[in-house]
């Protein structure tokens, strides 16, 4: 057998582990992890009523000259209900967890596996995920009932979100795992975390739609990885995304994918070297 044989089953082998452990652990707490489920509801719900508000103010539609986009109120029920269930399953804590274990010096036993301590955390995120996604598909197919949304405008395009979200899972973890190894120089990183989610919530579409933003901070918003990572599979799912742009934002999807696969082995690499172990 090759080496690279021997590596891929290595880590085929690892995450069978590490996923079983994980899922057993998510199991374990059930309803503990249901309340974190549901708190992703809050902002997406939020943003859902607000804009519902802005548009019977303006009797019926809230369009942008700018862009062309025009929202009705099933428009931004579909765009909503479709970013709360894809952030849902793009999302991660790492950011927050990370700093605890450079205080305490538990990432010391993290550092002696055979393996990066990435994996072991995205295998708990999957499981996370897998769990909380079966509890809360009955609470988001009642909101499909109840907010009736518009259905996609192409379904090809939709099928298309798929993996257009699957990058967006992979390049949003990597991109805050190399945010919480900002720990290795602070250990109160809430400001650092605290200004990415800022700026998540406005460039990646979670608080608007992006072609509904004004000007140049609509501009702007999509040559970032927070569309990347946000608005552009919940625009592909909905067939808001034309032809002709929907290759263009696979490529930036993929530029921004290694981007934050170098940005991560740059700030990992020199962090590792100057840990301290704090805590140990």
């Amino acid at each position: 057998m090759s080496s690279e044989a021997r590596g891929i089953a290595f880590y085929l082998n690892a995450y069978r582990a590490l996923l079983k452990v994980g899922m057993a652990l998510m199991l374990q707490y059930r309803f503990a992890v249901l309340i974190w489920g549901v708190w992703g509801f809050v902002g997406p719900l939020i943003s859902l009523a607000v804009w519902t508000a802005a548009t019977q103010a303006r009797g019926g539609e809230v369009s942008n000259a700018a862009t062309g986009a025009t929202f009705e109120r099933a428009d931004f029920a579909a765009y909503f209900l479709t970013f709360m269930i894809f952030s849902h399953l793009t999302m991660s804590w790492d950011a927050f967890e990370f700093a605890y274990r450079i205080r305490s010096g538990s990432l010391s036993q993290h550092l002696l596996r055979p393996i990066h301590p990435i994996h072991a955390d995205a295998a708990s995120n999957l499981s996370f995920k897998a769990v909380t996604s079966a509890m809360l598909f009955p609470i988001w197919l009642l909101l499909i009932v109840l907010l009736q949304p518009t259905p996609p405008q192409s379904w090809g395009s939709a099928l298309l979100s798929i993996p257009a979200l699957v990058l967006a899972g992979v390049m949003r973890y990597i991109f805050q795992y190399a945010l919480a190894a900002v720990a290795f120089w602070t250990t109160r990183v809430e400001a650092v975390n605290q200004l990415y989610f800022a700026l998540d919530s406005f460039l990646s579409g979670r608080i608007a739609p992006l072609s509904l933003l004004p000007g140049l901070l609509g501009a702007a918003a999509h040559f970032t990885p927070f569309r990347a990572m946000g608005a552009f599979p919940v625009e592909l799912a909905l067939g808001r995304v034309p032809a002709a742009e929907i290759l263009p934002g696979f490529g930036t999807q993929l530029f921004w994918l290694i981007v934050s696969v170098v940005l991560l082995r740059v700030v990992w690499n020199a962090g590792v070297k100057q840990y301290s172990a704090v805590g140990a």
